[in-house]
């Protein structure tokens, strides 16, 4: 029997796990392999996307690839792009071209496909088949308590730990920025219709729905917040933090209307937030369009890393637009944690 292409199921979780686990050459603990996760990230509802969001292709009852969508719909400027992110792609090295196969099916699914960074494998293999890279996306790190987040770090050499102590510590006093009068956060404990305000952007940015950011304070293992931000009372947005160890996440923002200055206020309102956690040593969070990119900068936060960011366009959908508004949810970089490098700085 050849491969088969298929839809996975609940049933298929153990499966799906271990195929993750070997295709990733990961320990049998890895979290990204956690079945309640994988039950969240593939078959809860939330995310705009009808079944199962996991797909693999199966020989004899052995799952030879993988590969999970992210869905995504794109606004700007008065139109609407499907786009899937993908994730979670591996394929049985003894089986040639089946990761490809698969992928190329998921493809078709949407206008468009994103994948930001990946192994090795997949950016030396999305260019090949159809996938452009557009621009990058920017980690960016602040550090707010350089002597907790020293103590909590794995050893290291004594040496090599107090001069990033010494450099984290000045780090943590540089570029701090308060926020202006005016303009506050407050817990939500459950989104409404609002946060489908329209933004007005020219950047392709994901839509949000209440079900979907609902669907994220779900979920598991990690403690998910989140925050609507007001200015002088009115409503402007909203933001989510994922507590991730000792390091909290800026996995989401949205002005539903705004300028540079006030993105600079948001970013703001979301690091003094996830500082308030006593335990935070760190805040942690992404940047693909040039606005995003100058509020964190205006904020202290240092480049901690870029990762390439390819689009499958084949009808030139997104050409000759801004770059891609993306956060953390667009994704899995909200949750993923390796205990060995707990921290960016």
């Amino acid at each position: 029997m050849g491969l088969q292409f298929q839809p996975t199921q609940l049933s298929d979780l153990d499966d799906i796990a271990e195929a993750l686990i070997a295709g990733f050459n990961a320990s049998a603990d890895a979290r990204f392999a956690d079945r309640e996760l994988l039950k969240w990230k593939y078959f809860e509802r939330g995310p705009e996307w009808e079944g199962s969001r996991s797909y693999i292709l199966r020989k004899d009852d052995i799952i030879k690839a993988h590969c999970g969508v992210w869905p995504m719909n794109l606004e700007f400027s008065g139109q609407r792009v499907t786009s899937n992110s993908f994730v979670d792609w591996i394929s049985d090295r003894n089986t040639p071209g089946a990761g490809v196969m698969l992928k190329k099916k998921l493809m078709n699914l949407t206008d468009t496909g994103v994948v930001v960074g990946g192994t090795e494998d997949t950016r030396r293999v999305v260019p090949r088949i159809g996938f452009e890279q557009v621009g990058e996306v920017v980690t960016f790190a602040r550090v707010v308590r350089p002597w907790q987040q020293y103590a909590s770090r794995p050893k290291e050499r004594m040496l090599k730990g107090m001069v990033r102590l010494a450099r984290n510590a000045s780090w943590s006093l540089l570029g701090k920025r308060a926020v202006p009068a005016g303009w506050r956060s407050v817990p939500v404990v459950s989104f409404g219709d609002w946060v489908t305000r329209s933004t007005g952007s020219t950047a392709p940015t994901p839509v949000r729905t209440a079900e979907y950011l609902n669907y994220w304070l779900r979920l598991p293992r990690i403690q998910v917040s989140g925050f609507s931000i007001l200015h002088e009372d009115q409503l402007r947005g909203y933001f989510l933090l994922s507590k991730v160890g000792n390091q909290t996440r800026i996995t989401d923002v949205r002005l539903f209307l705004g300028d540079d200055t006030d993105w600079t206020t948001a970013y703001s309102l979301a690091a003094s937030q996830a500082e308030a956690d006593a335990d935070t040593c760190e805040i942690l969070t992404i940047a693909s369009t040039q606005f995003s990119n100058h509020a964190l900068t205006a904020n202290g936060f240092r480049v901690r890393g870029t990762d390439p960011l390819f689009v499958y366009d084949p009808k030139g959908k997104l050409k000759e637009t801004d770059p891609i508004f993306l956060n953390l949810i667009d994704g899995d970089g909200a949750y993923l944690f390796d205990p060995s490098f707990p921290y960016a700085t």
